[in-house]
């Protein structure tokens, strides 16, 4: 994997109304990245996007999106009114002996992946703090500080294709397993009907969803790249202890809840769930069995008792593992069965819809300095970031010079992306090629225009 942390310059974020009189520019600074940055330099880079944002608003009514220096590159995002976020990242950069024109050399961060980190960004602080503008003013400056800081610093800023196009892997079950999450979910919600089943995932595989999609890609991003690799690793050096612990047990608060004092630690987070249209905040509870985990919600103004919690875990407990242990055989036969119809080139499967994301090689597998080239990804990025290109159905296939064949596919937002690197070949092989390859991979998920 190529790690471009390094290669942020600044992350900040400013609201010009929280400081419009002259000496007042660094309360308009909520948040800035990182934190040896001098105020002279903090307030430097805020004017210069303050007076970018202001002199685009004369041209268009849309925000202003990316600015590009000579060396640097600027991604823009305003989430809510007056509140602005701002991603700075170098561009490699030289000067020619003999003239004054630059070229760009290296590894430079694709903007869409910018763009996405800014959003989730966002949106994980919007469901763990709650929106902007629903926080004091003075408050803001703190909270803003406590969230970025271990967040940004936690970044990995590739242009890996899962943060080109983030998405959710999901897990295809049989319909008696698939039956079983059901049913278990249904048992729990009548059984206790404070709480809320949200989430259920196996390993970093989706099975069960609760939310609002925008939520739902939210907390799922939080679980796989957060809080699950932590409590896998301590599960592998637990060893005994762990395997005691096979029945399961609550991992948020992250020491388990054994007495009272414990539910004063529980995660609150904002989301909309699936058969509600109300922003609101909730407890987040996960349980976590085997490889399995399932995250609850309960609304925070109801009273939780340590008796019913334990309740929850005496029953949730022996149900989880019997169906992790079925779903573990599952996956077994179905990583079989991939196996089998793996393909020799590489794809991607996108459902705007319902957010899947699908790819040969797997999604966690599938890195830019193993699988795919820049130069090709960031075609591929391109179309994908165009939806005009594709419109709502439509195809597009491109060549490089180095004999790779790109193909874009779209059908009711559902994209299918396929790369081919064969000489000698013309565009009718390359288009059946690309039709076989997606019926034996996509069958009844891909749709074609009637």
């Amino acid at each position: 994997m190529i790690d471009l942390r390094s290669k942020i310059n600044f992350f900040f974020v400013f609201n010009p109304t929280f400081g419009p009189k002259e000496g007042d520019e660094l309360k308009r600074i909520l948040y800035f990245y990182p934190n040896e940055v001098s105020p002279d330099a903090r307030k430097m880079q805020v004017g210069l996007c303050e007076a970018v944002v202001k002199f685009m608003s004369t041209f268009s009514s849309e925000p202003c999106e990316a600015l590009q220096t000579q060396s640097k590159r600027y991604i823009f995002f305003q989430p809510e009114k007056n509140f602005w976020m701002v991603l700075v990242v170098r561009i490699p950069y030289t000067t020619k002996a003999l003239s004054a024109v630059g070229e760009s050399q290296g590894d430079i961060v694709n903007p869409t992946v910018m763009q996405n980190l800014l959003t989730s960004a966002y949106k994980m602080f919007k469901m763990f703090r709650g929106p902007f503008k629903n926080i004091p003013a003075d408050d803001l400056y703190g909270i803003s500080e406590q969230f970025f800081t271990p967040y940004i610093s936690s970044r990995h800023l590739t242009n890996d294709i899962s943060d080109v196009i983030p998405g959710i892997n999901y897990l295809p079950l049989d319909k008696n397993s698939f039956f079983k999450v059901v049913c278990f979910v249904d048992h729990l919600e009548v059984t206790y009907p404070d709480f809320k089943c949200i989430l259920f995932l196996y390993n970093d595989q989706l099975l069960w969803n609760g939310l609002c999609t925008e939520d739902m890609l939210t907390l799922y991003q939080y679980l796989v790249q957060t809080l699950l690799p932590k409590q896998v690793e301590i599960e592998i050096q637990g060893g005994v202890v762990t395997a005691a612990q096979r029945l399961g047990r609550f991992i948020s608060p992250p020491d388990g809840i054994h007495v009272k004092e414990d539910l004063d630690k529980l995660i609150k987070i904002h989301v909309t769930l699936e058969d509600d249209t109300e922003f609101k905040e909730y407890y987040l509870l996960i349980y976590r069995t085997l490889s399995a985990t399932v995250c609850f919600t309960i609304d925070v103004n109801t009273r939780l008792e340590l008796d019913t919690v334990k309740s929850v875990d005496a029953f949730i407990g022996p149900q989880l593992s019997a169906i992790a242990s079925a779903i573990s055989e599952q996956c077994s036969l179905h990583a079989l069965q991939a196996a089998q119809l793996a393909s020799e080139h590489k794809f991607v499967y996108f459902n705007r819809l319902n957010l899947i994301l699908k790819s040969s090689p797997p999604v966690n597998k599938l890195q830019i300095s193993a699988a795919i080239k820049p130069e090709v990804l960031s075609i591929m990025s391109g179309i994908h970031a165009d939806r005009q290109s594709l419109g709502n159905y439509g195809e597009i296939i491109i060549k490089t010079p180095d004999e790779y064949w790109i193909t874009g596919k779209c059908s009711n937002d559902r994209e299918f992306y396929v790369i081919i690197q064969e000489k000698n070949a013309n565009l009718k092989e390359i288009a059946d090629e690309v039709k076989r390859v997606c019926e034996a991979q996509m069958k009844g998920i891909f749709f074609y225009p009637m």
